[in-house]
C-alpha cells in the first residue's frame, strides 16, 4: 500500500497485515478475543434473540463487558452491547436504563451467568455495578432454556458463549411484565 511501510500484504490484498492481526483461525472461545466469526453456540444464542425480538433495537446485551460481547459484535450485523464497558465494571448500563430498556421494548435478550455473582471472578470495586445488574436481571428476567434456542443445557468453561470462569451461561429474557 503506498506510504505504508513495516507489515505485508496478506491474501492478495492491499491491505497491510500486522503480527497478531487478521487470523480468521484465532481462538474464538473466550467470549471472542479471536478473529471475530462466532462459535456456533453464540450463532444460536444470537439467532434465537433476533428472532424472537425482531423489532429491539439493541438485539442482545452480554454480561461481561466488551471483550465477553466482541464475537457477537464483530461477527454479525446486530446490535449487541457488552455490559460494563470494556472491563465489564462500569456502570453501563446502569440498571435504570435497564429498566427503560426493557420497558420500552429496547431490550428483550441478556446473556449473562447462572449467579448473581455479577462481573468476572475475582473482580472486586466496582464490580458492584455489575452485581446490581446481575441481581436485577435475576429478579426480573425470565431464564431461557437451552432447548429453546439449540443450544446445550450447561455452556461453561472455555468452550461457552461468554467463556469466562466456570459460570454456566444463560440467556434471559427481559420482555416487560
Amino acid at each position: 500500500m503506498p506510504g505504508m511501510s513495516g507489515g505485508s500484504t496478506s491474501g492478495g490484498s492491499n491491505m497491510p497485515s500486522f503480527p497478531g492481526s487478521g487470523s480468521r483461525n484465532a481462538p474464538s472461545g473466550r467470549g471472542g478475543f479471536g478473529g471475530g466469526e462466532l462459535t456456533s453456540e453464540q450463532r444460536k444464542i444470537l439467532d434465537y434473540a433476533v428472532e424472537h425480538a425482531p423489532h429491539a433495537r439493541i438485539k442482545l446485551a452480554v454480561e461481561g463487558g466488551a471483550m465477553a460481547a466482541s464475537s457477537f459484535i464483530l461477527g454479525s450485523d446486530e446490535t449487541v452491547i457488552g455490559m460494563g464497558g470494556f472491563t465489564s465494571s462500569d456502570n453501563a448500563p446502569s440498571v435504570d436504563q435497564l429498566k427503560e430498556w426493557t420497558k420500552s421494548g429496547e431490550l428483550r435478550y441478556v446473556l449473562g451467568s447462572d449467579t448473581n455473582s455479577g462481573g468476572r471472578p475475582g473482580m472486586t470495586g466496582s464490580a458492584d455495578y455489575s452485581k446490581q445488574r446481575s441481581d436485577w436481571i435475576a429478579d426480573n428476567c425470565t431464564k431461557v432454556p437451552a432447548s429453546a434456542y439449540g443450544g446445550t443445557s450447561s455452556n461453561t468453561s472455555s468452550g461457552s458463549a461468554m467463556g469466562f470462569g466456570a459460570r454456566a451461561d444463560v440467556l434471559y429474557d427481559c420482555a416487560a411484565k
